[in-house]
């Protein structure tokens, strides 16, 4: 081979080998990931328990005629607004009605019988005194010796005469005004099934269940109705009794509800209830919902409670990333990043619980979405 062609061979080899080269060291430089990192610190964590259970109305009711009778009419259906005092369902009122009008006109020939006999204990009071009046006049004259003693005796009897008639006349006033009385309460007595015999509604409310029809026979106290008060709502949920503590009477919370998009809606805790079964060792916590628009008994909701304050080691939220379905962080370390699996906890001031991580560990928290395991980097100012 000639020199010159051996010479621009070699040439041409050496420039192949210094661009290989420096592609070479781009390479590197590309794979170092610029990161800013924080470093896992101990913190104070409270993990909020999240409990549910179903909104329950505080006033709900299945009403019943107290009279027994057939249904005559029933004038709501389900689903209905009902005031306080609507007439919701009626019992036949024709023989409540007739017995409330027999009463009346006994009442109202007690009521007769009352006046009459005040009306003759006015007149025996009357006779009364005239013979009394007569009496004492005659005892004047038989002691003037104007008249005889049969006289005298005579006037003494008319007056012993009226004072009786007065008595069984005052006796026969109060046996009618007994009567009268009698009456007056048996009226009030037949009042009682014929009120009975229409079913109001005892609050404003909805209608939930509609449970007989017209012309069916019921008795006293068969359901008829259903009704329930859903502006006044309570949601009660079971509590751990180590949390019970937390959680006095008047404490504000929120409730999530499920059915107005997880709306957060004021509640207030109105009591806190022990189990009546100690084995349970949990509490039911019942809480007073505000009025919502939307909000209808048995929908789903649910609170969030706090926990007390525990110690643990956190990391900044960002540092937190997801691989193969594991949450973890990056350490880093002599600029080379190391995931390690970690489970969370609470959060507080910016910073997530983790377990599997110590104190002091530095973690990456930006670009993690190009670090890999055994990556390169570099770290950013902060």
């Amino acid at each position: 081979m000639p020199r010159r062609t051996f010479a621009l061979i070699a040439a041409a080899a050496a420039l192949a080998s210094g661009c290989s080269a420096h592609t070479t060291g781009g390479a590197a430089a590309a794979e170092s990931v610029p990161v800013r990192t924080a470093q896992a610190r101990t913190a104070s964590f409270s993990a909020p328990l999240e409990l549910s259970g179903s909104l329950a109305a505080v006033r709900s009711v299945t009403l019943g005629a107290a009279s027994a009778g057939r249904i005559v009419a029933v004038n709501v259906r389900v689903g209905d607004t009902v005031h306080a005092g609507e007439l919701l369902a009626q019992v036949d009122p024709t023989m409540y009605s007739a017995q409330l009008a027999g009463a009346r006109a006994g009442a109202s020939a007690a009521a007769d019988s009352e006046r009459a006999a005040d009306a003759a204990v006015a007149q025996a009071q009357s006779r009364l005194t005239l013979a009394e009046s007569t009496a004492r006049r005659m005892s004047a004259l038989y002691a003037a010796g104007a008249i005889s003693k049969q006289q005298q005796d005579e006037s003494q009897a008319g007056a012993a005469s009226a004072r009786a008639a007065y008595a069984q006349a005052q006796a026969g006033l109060q046996a009618a005004r007994g009567l009268s009385a009698q009456a007056q309460a048996g009226v009030s007595a037949a009042a009682v099934p014929l009120e009975n015999a229409s079913v109001t509604a005892p609050f404003d409310g909805v209608v939930t269940q509609k449970l007989v029809e017209p012309g069916a026979v019921v008795g006293a106290g068969t359901p008829i109705v259903a009704v329930q008060n859903t502006s006044d709502l309570e949601l009660d949920v079971a509590l751990p009794e180590d949390r019970a503590a937390s959680l006095m009477p008047g404490t504000a919370v929120n409730v999530a509800v499920d059915a107005l998009a997880g709306a957060a809606i004021s509640g207030r805790v109105r009591a806190v209830v022990p189990s009546e079964n100690p084995a349970l060792r949990s509490a039911t916590v019942r809480i007073a919902i505000a009025p919502h628009a939307g909000l209808l008994p048995g929908m789903f909701a649910r609170v969030r409670i706090g926990g007390a304050p525990e110690r643990g080691v956190g990391v900044p939220v960002a540092a937190l990333v997801t691989r193969a379905g594991q949450s973890g962080v990056f350490s880093v370390t002599a600029n080379t990043a190391s995931f390690i699996p970690v489970q969370t906890g609470a959060s507080s001031g910016g910073l997530i619980e983790v377990t599997g991580v110590k104190p002091g560990t530095t973690v990456a928290v930006s670009n993690l979405a190009r670090l890999t395991e055994g990556a390169t980097v570099s770290t950013e100012p902060r």
